[in-house]
């Protein structure tokens, strides 16, 4: 496990340098999913010529958004959002630079629908886009894109930060 998170540490620190004012980071509440959500994806990260797996476990209801980071079956990073109070727990050795905060976002612009995000965004920024992919701009300057190539599979392209996710739900998981 300790290779883990020396790997992703390497991987996640090139994206330390401070963030651009513009970068969008979403806080919307657990009910604006408009449904529950049970998912058991594959997350890979990727910034710089690097990339590192891990397997994430996603629940939402109208109450909470819960999520569980796990490598070789052992819970290394648990994040729990309510609405108001965002918590995450990280095993010894998790870079800083992955945040709960950071995660929710990505994860809302991926699974949550346009017009809730759309109604959460600050002045300048927009998201336009469709049942294949949407991006995320302040003012005329692209900041994220998202594209569903397949069922079950989401690529965000995070401009702003620097990095790519890809997320491929396990077989017989739910989108």
């Amino acid at each position: 496990m300790r290779w883990l998170f020396a790997s992703l540490l390497l991987l996640l620190s090139a994206c330390a340098t401070p963030v651009p004012q513009q970068e969008l980071v979403l806080r919307l509440s657990p009910a604006s999913l408009g449904r529950e959500l049970a998912l058991q994806q594959r997350m890979t990260v990727s910034a710089h010529g690097r990339s590192q797996q891990m397997d994430v476990a996603l629940e939402v209801d109208a109450a909470a958004v819960r999520m569980a980071v796990m490598d070789f079956g052992q819970t290394v990073a648990r994040l729990d959002w309510d609405g108001r109070e965002l918590t995450e727990t990280r095993a010894p050795g998790w870079p800083p630079t992955v945040t709960g905060a950071r995660v929710l976002s990505d994860l809302q612009l991926v699974h949550w629908p346009l017009p809730a995000i759309r109604g959460a965004l600050p002045a300048g920024y927009s998201i336009d886009g469709d049942a294949a992919a949407r991006t995320v701009r302040f003012h005329d300057a692209t900041l994220v894109r998202v594209r569903y190539p397949a069922p079950g599979t989401a690529e965000l392209d995070n401009l702003a930060g620097g990095y790519q996710l890809r997320l491929d739900a396990w077989p017989g998981s739910a989108r």
